[in-house]
Parts: C-alpha cells; structure tokens; sequence
C-alpha cells in the first residue's frame, strides 16, 4: 500500500499520486497542480535607526532629574501667573507707550515659549534640562526688564521675582536654587542700590531677604516631598516583594 511521501523541493508531504499536498496551515489537502515551490523568508531587516527629530519637538526628551520632572508642571503654572499679573499691571498704570510696548513684548514672548512647555507637558513630553534652566534664566531677565523700564527700585513689579524664584526652588535641585537665587537677589541688588536712595536702603535689603526667604521655604518644601515620594515608593516596592515570596495568593495589608 502506497503513502504518502515528503517532498524535499517543494517543502510539501505530498500524496502517493502526486496530485494533492498537505497544507499544514489550513490542515487539509490542497491540489498540487500549479503550485508554486515555496520560497524561502526574506532575512528581516534590520530595524531602522532612529532619525534625529527636528523642529520644535527636538527640544524634549528624558529628563535626567527626577525632581526636575515632577518640578515642570510648578514651573510652568508659577510663569503662567507671572505673565497674567505682569499684563494686568502692565496696563493698570501704564507710564507712557514706550514702557507699554517693552513691557507687552517681553511679556508675550515669556508667555509663547511658557505656551510650548505647556503643550509639550500635556503631551506626555517634558523638556530637556537644558530648555527648563534656560526658561528660568529668561523668567530673571524679563523680570529684571520690567523693573529697569520702570525706574529699578520704584517698580512694583518686584514681586515677580517670587514667581520665579518660588518655581525654582521647587522643581530645582538645592545647589542649582542657590544659583539662580543669587543671580536674582545679586541681578535686583544692583538695580535697586543703583535707583534707591540712602534712605530706601533698608527696604532693598527687607526686598532681598525676602526673595531668599521664599527659595529657602520652596526648597525645604521640595525636599520633604521628594523624601515622601522617595519612601511611598519603597514602601509599595516592598509589599510587591512580599507578594511575590507568598506567591500573589494573599493580600498584603500595609503596616
């Protein structure tokens, strides 16, 4: 009694009369007349190398600092407010069209690079470090800008060096805040002992002090809570350690 035979050409088991073959992926026997000897699979390609990305997206990417990750969102909510006081005092005494139009243009191209770290984080993309320390450096130059077009020590505009100084210290780690915090206490320093009096002195160093004072409070905040976070997670890796020893059978109850 005949059977049927492999065929080492076709790749096929095919029946004793050589007009059906098996068909392994559909289980049944198919005609073998017009079929076509197999070909062998392509070797897979390589996977293509990632291309640099261009435009504006090629200024996010992994954020090396964790701090400064969590830290974005502060970051861009404290300039948002920034730029709304900034426009609303900006219009609610204005001095003349000159300083109106100084104040309009730093003021509107704070809030455009501020609106592209937005939408960037809303899309899941944070900045690169570099982009975030170089939009707080612009935050103390525009901040400064305004109080120089305003006569140094007599603007009211002072106040935005909180804004700024606050997001600092909050999504920056504590030697950075140190810097910027200097730059900004040295940068108004010299503008207001420059503009003030001798009799405005003690009000320039109470100014002072209390820009140091905020970045003092924001970065003891940020460290207790990068401590909680810091703990939250050891404590969950913990409990999944736990669960696996005990064979994910049991819940585990937090301490």
């Amino acid at each position: 009694m005949s059977t049927a035979h492999w065929d080492p050409q076709a790749g096929h088991l095919l029946s004793p009369d050589g007009k059906w073959y098996w068909d392994g992926l559909t289980q049944e026997w198919k005609p073998a007349t017009g079929q076509a000897a197999p070909h062998t699979a392509a070797p897979a390609e390589p996977p293509a190398r990632p291309q640099p990305e261009r435009g504006l997206s090629s200024f996010t990417g992994t954020v090396r600092s964790e701090d400064l990750g969590f830290g974005q969102p502060v970051l861009v909510w404290a300039r948002w407010i920034l730029i709304g006081t900034g426009l609303l005092l900006s219009f609610w005494s204005p001095s003349d069209p000159t300083t109106l139009k100084v104040q309009l243009a730093a003021i509107v191209a704070l809030a455009f690079g501020n609106f592209y770290l937005h939408v960037q984080l809303l899309r899941g993309h944070p900045a690169l470090d570099t982009v975030v320390y170089g939009a707080s450096l612009a935050d103390i130059g525009v901040v400064t800008a305004l109080v120089l077009v305003q006569g140094g020590f007599q603007s009211p505009v002072f106040i935005f060096y909180f804004a700024a100084v606050v997001g600092i210290s909050v999504a920056f780690p504590t030697w950075l805040t140190a810097g910027y915090t200097a730059l900004a206490i040295g940068v108004y320093g010299v503008v207001s002992l420059a503009t003030a009096t001798t009799d405005e002195l003690p009000a320039v160093f109470t100014r002072l002090l209390m820009i140091a004072a905020v970045a003092v409070c924001g970065n003891l905040f940020a460290r207790s809570e990068t401590k909680r976070r810091t703990e939250a997670i050891r404590v969950h890796d913990e409990m999944l350690d736990e669960i696996e020893q005990k064979g994910g059978t049991e819940n585990v109850q937090p301490a």
